[in-house]
């Protein structure tokens, strides 16, 4: 029984191996339209399977639309597929081929094609250039030489008036020169060529074994830039103090180059040509040369003492003092400037307006006019009455015209109203709407649209506003029916009921104010509660007294030999209603052994020797 148990189990192992590998399988399957197909000898071309078997080389094989084709014999071109046609000698022009031509061993594109295979298409969209008188050739295929049309060629090139090739010749100069070995780096110099890794060539001249690597030009001259310096077209020793001016050295711990040309000791300048030392002249208006002070400036062309004076407008004035152009000078704390006239100040809130002084505080300034800003306003440089509008600069005609508000992608602008009772503006792309904004509306599309036709939405959302609530863009369903409300700003609602609304906070209670700190009688007292004339008939008037304390409910913490006095009053209005006594807890009272002591906290503390004092 053991044996036959265990062959069942071989069996079930083998075939969940099977299911395994056939799941495998069909999940890297490779799919052809609606076919499975073998990579190794099959091709999927435009949803076609192809045998590969029919080739000799599984590597050449490429697909032409839905047909696999050998691109060692043959030619794809947009399609169309030409047989005993190579890459190696033909190429594409649209659908059509044409054939390249061997010329002197050497493969040329043949620019003499076929013009009947070439559509007209792929003429104009040729860039042709002119060769000669009129000669139009492709530079893509060929060649211009002195006027002569040649085969175009990567190696082949132009030199002066003679074609020769880039691999065994070398032009400089508009000469020929034989290149004897092929080497990239070999260069012209003037007329002469070189190698250009192992000689220097410096406009025109030839240095032998002048490594490019230590040697750079300067000019006509070669200098190892790591010993020298190369000035212009002179060289010199290199030095960390030493700088270039012009074709010239200078320290520039004690020199500078003046304008780039001339090099001047550092305490040195010139003025107006002529040199002169810093510390003893200063130069004002690059002409004039004063005596040099640590407390004088220039000021145009003269000089001044800064002390006493300021510059302005270049005009030397009095410190604190200002220029009018047509005035003069002026103090700035009694009069200003206005446009070229000296206006008296009548206060701090006078202010130029034009060529006249306004108060501010009444007035107001508008294209250089004054106006009254209780009755008028400004409207881009237009006094308009307070009563009109100022659409886009201009006065609104508000029984004809309505304004567009400035949006994103538009400016304020004055629209033609299309009816009389238009009070509104819709701004679209193609130009501004009227509307009537009693019936309708300009939704976010910026269309008018009627509102008894709008679904009133809640963050996207419909709603019933006879059911539901809206709370800052948040949904409550059926809120209303169960008398709940909003609780602005937030997004929460609250029952009057039950609840009050705290700017923004639902809590519990009546009022948003916080509870007052009462007395409350503790649980552990456990004497018989009294009120405040009773306590004092029986207690206060024979061993009681009384002590204001501020935390009375510490002390009764442990003690349990306690009682709570409350004090009796009547509410004043009963409106019909029976009155009722309200109690509150007054003090708290602990019995001992021969004394009775009432604790009360301060404020009570009148209240309680003027009851005492009644009974």
């Amino acid at each position: 029984m053991e044996l036959v148990t265990h062959i069942e189990y071989d069996n079930f192992k083998m075939a969940l191996v099977w299911i395994i590998y056939l799941q495998v399988y069909a999940a890297f399957a490779l799919i052809c339209g609606n076919k499975e197909y073998d990579n190794s000898t099959e091709t999927c071309c435009n949803g076609t399977v192809t045998s590969k078997l029919n080739l000799d080389n599984l590597y050449s094989i490429a697909c032409c639309k839905d047909q696999t084709y050998d691109t060692r014999w043959e030619l794809c071109c947009d399609g169309v597929l030409h047989t005993d046609k190579s890459r190696d000698t033909h190429n594409c022009s649209g659908t059509n081929v044409y054939r390249l031509k061997q010329e002197n061993g050497n493969l040329f594109t043949n620019s003499h094609l076929d013009r009947t295979t070439v559509s007209d298409d792929t003429k104009a969209k040729r860039f042709l250039r002119v060769c000669g008188v009129a000669n139009k050739y492709d530079p893509k295929q060929n060649m211009c030489c002195n006027g002569t049309l040649y085969p175009f060629n990567v190696d082949i090139s132009c030199c002066d008036n003679a074609v020769y090739n880039k691999r065994t010749q070398l032009c400089c100069g508009g000469q020929l020169r034989p290149r004897s070995v092929l080497n990239e780096s070999v260069e012209c110099c003037g007329t002469s060529p070189y190698n250009s890794k192992e000689s220097l060539c410096c406009n025109g001249c030839l240095y032998e074994n002048k490594n490019p690597e230590k040697y750079h030009c300067c000019g006509s001259k070669p200098y190892t830039f790591y010993k020298d310096m190369c000035c212009k077209s002179e060289v010199y020793e290199w030095s960390d103090k030493s700088l270039c001016c012009g074709n010239r050295t200078y320290n520039r711990d004690l020199q500078y180059c003046f304008n780039k040309q001339e090099i001047l000791d550092i305490h040195e300048s010139k003025c107006n040509g002529v040199k002169y030392d810093t510390r003893e002249s200063v130069c004002c208006g690059d002409t004039t040369l004063h005596p040099y002070s640590n407390n004088q400036r220039c000021c145009g062309f003269e000089i001044f003492d800064r002390r006493s004076h300021d510059c302005v407008y270049h005009h030397i004035v009095t410190k604190g003092n200002s220029w009018c152009n047509t005035e003069g000078e002026y103090n700035t704390t009694t009069h200003a400037c206005c446009e070229g006239h000296r206006k008296e100040k009548t206060g701090k809130s006078w202010l130029c307006c034009g060529k006249d002084m306004i108060n501010y505080n009444v007035e107001d300034c508008c294209g250089g006019k004054s106006f009254n800003i209780r009755n008028h306003q400004c409207c881009s440089g237009q006094i308009l009455k307070m009563e009109d509008v100022c659409c886009s600069g201009q006065r609104l005609n508000q029984t004809t015209q309505v304004c567009c508000g400035k949006t994103l992608f538009r400016k304020q602008e004055i629209v033609q109203k299309s009816a009389s009772y238009h009070d509104k503006c819709c701004p679209t792309l193609g130009g501004g709407v009227s509307y009537d904004s009693v019936n309708f509306v300009c939704n976010y599309n910026d269309t008018v649209v009627n509102k008894s036709l709008l679904d009133p939405l809640c963050k996207g959302q419909r709603y019933d506003p006879k059911k539901d609530l809206c709370c800052n863009s948040k949904l409550f369903k059926n809120a209303l029916k169960d008398g709940w409300s909003c609780c602005h700003p937030s997004a929460s609602i609250y029952n009057s009921k039950k609840h009050v609304c705290c700017s923004g906070v639902r809590k519990k209670g009546k009022s948003c104010r916080k509870p007052r700190n009462r007395i409350r009688c503790p649980r552990r007292c456990k004497l018989k509660k009294l009120n405040l004339k009773r306590y004092c008939k029986r207690f206060l008037s024979n061993t009681g007294r009384f002590e204001v304390i501020r935390n009375i409910r510490r002390l009764i913490k442990r003690s349990k030999s306690c009682r709570c006095v409350y004090a009796e009053r009547q509410k004043k209005t009963c409106k019909g209603k029976q009155c009722v006594s309200i109690k509150k807890v007054i003090g708290i009272s602990v019995e001992e052994e021969n004394t009775t002591t009432l604790y009360i906290k301060r404020k009570k503390e009148n209240f309680v020797k003027r009851v005492c004092k009644q009974v």
